[in-house]
C-alpha cells in the first residue's frame, strides 16, 4: 500500500485540526471595509465557517471598530476583507485604518519594524480591475502591516469584479477561502506569541493612531455604560412613582 503526497497531507492536516481543538481561548478576528455589502458578507461567511473548521470562536467587525471600539487589542491571527473606494482610497469602515496604515508607510525611516511582531494575518481584496486604482487599498494596507512587523499567511487575494471564467469573482472568492483553512490550522496550532509582544502591538498601533487622527482617544473605555448606571435609576424612579401612586388610591378610597 503506498501513500500519496495527498493522503500524507491530509493526514497532517487531520492532526494540525485536532490540535488546534486544544486552543479553547483561541479567538480570530475578521475584519473588513465594505463599501457595497460584498466585502462585508464574505467577512460574516468566513466568520461563521471558523469554529466549524477551526474550532475556536470568531468576531467579524469593521477594521474601524478594530480601532476605535477594540482599541487594537490585536490578536495573533487575524483575516482582513476589504475593497477599494474612489481613487484607491479605503471604503466604508476601513477609513481610520487606512490612515493608520499610511502613516506606518510614511514613517518607514524611523518606524519600529518589530511594533506588529507576533500579529499573523490574510488579505483578501476586492475590487474592479478596470478602474485604474483596481486593488489600492488591499495594497497599501498589506505593505503598511508588513513594514510594521506582521506577518502575511497565505496568498494576497485579488477577487476582481471584471474577472472571467476561471477568474469570476466569486470564483476566486470561494477558492481563496477554500486554501485559507489549512493556513490557518497551521497557525494556530503552533505556539502563541507572549502577551508582551500583543500589548506591544497595542499600545504601538493606539499611540500612531492618537497622532493622525485628531479625535482619537487612546485611553481605555469605561466598561460601565452609561445604561448600566442610568437603568437602575430609572428602576427606582418608577417604583417610587408606583408605590406613591397606590398609597394615594388607598388614602382616596
Amino acid at each position: 500500500f503506498f501513500f500519496t503526497s495527498n493522503h500524507i497531507q491530509r493526514g497532517r492536516l487531520q492532526q494540525s485540526l485536532k490540535m488546534a481543538s486544544t486552543a479553547t481561548n483561541e479567538e480570530i478576528l475578521v475584519l473588513y471595509g465594505s463599501q457595497t455589502g460584498n466585502s462585508e458578507q464574505t467577512a460574516i461567511d468566513i466568520c461563521e465557517k471558523i469554529p466549524e473548521k477551526l474550532s475556536v470562536t470568531a468576531r467579524h467587525m469593521q477594521l474601524d471598530d478594530f480601532l476605535e471600539v477594540e482599541r487594537a487589542k490585536w490578536p495573533r491571527l487575524v483575516v482582513i476583507v476589504t475593497s477599494s473606494y474612489g481613487v484607491g482610497q479605503a471604503p466604508l469602515g476601513c477609513q481610520r485604518f487606512r490612515e493608520f496604515c499610511d502613516a506606518i508607510v510614511e514613517k518607514e525611516e524611523t518606524l519600529d519594524r518589530s511594533m506588529l511582531t507576533g500579529v499573523k494575518y490574510a488579505l483578501l481584496g476586492l475590487g474592479d480591475s478596470k478602474y485604474t486604482t483596481f486593488f489600492q487599498n488591499p495594497t497599501k494596507l498589506d505593505k503598511a502591516l508588513q513594514l510594521a512587523g506582521a506577518t502575511r499567511v497565505g496568498s494576497l487575494g485579488k477577487a476582481d469584479a471584471s474577472g472571467e471564467g476561471g477568474d469570476d469573482q466569486l470564483k476566486t472568492i470561494g477558492r481563496w477561502i477554500d486554501n485559507l483553512w489549512p493556513v490557518l490550522i497551521e497557525v494556530i496550532s503552533s505556539d502563541p506569541p507572549s502577551s508582551d509582544l500583543l500589548e506591544k502591538a497595542r499600545s504601538s498601533s493606539l499611540e500612531i493612531c492618537s497622532e493622525v487622527i485628531p479625535d482619537f482617544d487612546p485611553s481605555p473605555r469605561n466598561t460601565t455604560s452609561i445604561f448600566q448606571i442610568a437603568v437602575p435609576v430609572l428602576v427606582a424612579i418608577v417604583a417610587a412613582v408606583y408605590f406613591m401612586t397606590i398609597q394615594s388610591e388607598n388614602e382616596n378610597e
